[in-house]
């Protein structure tokens, strides 16, 4: 019996190459229709201590040309006290504000006078809620602050105001220090031993005190705590 070769229509043949007959690839035509929809990077790991992160921070800065700086100073007061209801109403949760600054701007080239008070602003996050339920926080915040902003433009009176997004952080990160200070020690030994000989064991000497504990916040349900140690590993001489 004579084996016959088997013949596949040409549409078949391409298609197994990642082409079709008389149109694109099948490649392009994915990689066009991602064109604007990316998978964001993923981070390399940071290296520390990670916790589940208890607060939200909101910087926002609120500006109010008035005819004059006495005028003008209760008016961004009041539009602090407005937008921290109105935080705090939509949120449901403990909210708290705290001011780091005011400016006071009057001259010439003005046509008046301005204050721009900023500060951050602090909702907690509560432990029973999950990834989503945080990310539902953040939306909510996002969206009081472009009501803020919307309403002040609206209004006409001379007010702005501008807002951060918000970002998950731990609200005392310097508690997590002896951890921090814990974890280090037991690496560094744990270096020792390997690298060190009978003849030349090592230790740790001149030692800087750290400073302060850092935060990197990887998402809205966790944050990674570092902190920074120098130290030299030296022989021990006899």
């Amino acid at each position: 019996m004579k084996l016959r070769p088997l013949v596949f229509p040409g549409c078949v043949v391409l298609a197994c190459l990642w082409t079709s007959c008389g149109r694109s690839s099948v490649s392009s035509a994915v990689a066009s229709s991602y064109e604007s929809d990316t998978v964001p990077p993923i981070k390399a790991v940071e290296e520390g201590l990670k916790v589940r992160p208890d607060v939200l921070r909101v910087s926002f800065a609120f500006r109010q040309e008035a005819e004059s700086l006495e005028q003008a100073v209760p008016k961004v007061k009041a539009a602090v006290e407005r937008y921290v209801r109105a935080a705090a109403e939509a949120s449901k949760v403990e909210v708290a504000v705290k001011m780091k600054g005011v400016g006071l701007a009057s001259g010439k080239r003005m046509a008046g006078n301005e204050t721009m008070a900023h500060g951050v602003l602090e909702v907690a996050l509560p432990e029973a809620q999950d990834f989503w339920a945080r990310t539902a926080l953040v939306a909510t915040l996002v969206k009081v602050g472009s009501q803020e902003a919307a309403a002040a433009e609206k209004a006409n009176t001379g007010l702005r105001a501008t807002f951060g997004f918000p970002v998950a952080q731990v609200r005392d990160p310097e508690a997590r220090r002896d951890e921090l200070l814990k974890r280090w020690v037991e690496r560094a030994r744990g270096f020792s031993a390997q690298a060190q000989s009978e003849r030349a064991p090592l230790q740790l000497v001149a030692c800087e005190p750290p400073g302060a504990v850092k935060q990197e916040p990887e998402s809205v349900d966790e944050v990674v705590l570092s902190l920074a140690v120098s130290c030299r590993l030296d022989a021990v001489t006899k």
